[in-house]
């Protein structure tokens, strides 16, 4: 097979795919990310991520790749220009019934992965539907950005503070799309208001109150890109990778 992304192939090549091909389907967002990152950025990482996972495995079959959703809810914000957000409701039954277009023709696994934080709570009831209606499909749901390992990279208050447009996201489009961040737009930011706050209640602490970013951050950031790297990006998509690998290796087992 010349391609792994199910977009570039033909009817025929559809046809011929066996049921039990891993289908992993990308979601993202259009959506602000501060001054320095483009709105695509959701998109942007997790394509990179998916083409280098294809370049890295040529010989395999074992998986293919549908077209990444990429204008996803993203209400919080709307706020800001740019963004692109269809309302929750509408967005799961829309993807409801987009993978029903593909699950009725018998495929049996299927990797949800995740690229933008707003919608992970849409995902589990998006695979909680599909399951009920196609019980014998194997699902399995992934955020990328809650992988084990980054925080080698990158500390530990920035990945549970700064989870927006911080060092994390900043440091993988330096290395992944370069010519698409604005370095002399990158500058000192804050940590969400969470990281000081001793009490229970927090934007997303185990007890939530329900935000929208400006109520966090006034420039769309949450978290400090300044010490963000190229070097650093490139050890974070390592990670992503051999991640990726593992669940493809373990979802074709079951």
């Amino acid at each position: 097979m010349l391609t792994k992304f199910w977009d570039n192939l033909t009817t025929e090549d559809i046809s011929k795919l066996s049921r039990n091909v891993i289908l992993i389907a990308p979601f993202s967002s259009i959506e602000q990310h501060g001054s320095h990152l483009p709105l695509n950025t959701d998109r942007v990482i997790l394509d990179k991520i998916l083409q280098k996972l294809c370049e890295n495995n040529k010989k395999n079959n074992d998986f293919i790749i549908l077209p990444n959703l990429s204008i996803g809810s993203a209400s919080e914000h709307l706020d800001f220009e740019g963004t692109l957000s269809i309302d929750s409701i509408n967005y799961i039954n829309f993807c409801i019934n987009y993978f029903d277009s593909i699950l009725s023709k018998k495929f049996k696994k299927l990797l949800l992965i995740n690229s933008h934080g707003g919608q992970t709570n849409h995902i589990e009831v998006i695979a909680k539907e599909i399951k009920k209606k196609y019980k014998s499909i194997n699902i399995i749901k992934a955020n990328y950005f809650k992988f084990e390992g980054y925080e080698k990279i990158i500390s530990k208050n920035e990945l549970e503070y700064g989870y927006h447009g911080g060092e994390f996201e900043t440091s993988l489009m330096l290395y992944l799309a370069k010519d698409y961040v604005k370095i002399n737009k990158i500058k000192k930011n804050k940590l969400s208001p969470d990281y000081q706050s001793k009490n229970i209640i927090g934007f997303e602490k185990i007890i939530k109150k329900q935000w929208i970013t400006e109520e966090i951050s006034k420039n769309g950031i949450i978290g400090n890109p300044l010490s963000a790297n190229a070097k650093k990006g490139e050890k974070l998509t390592n990670i992503t990778l051999k991640t990726l690998k593992k669940i493809i290796e373990e979802l074709k087992s079951l």
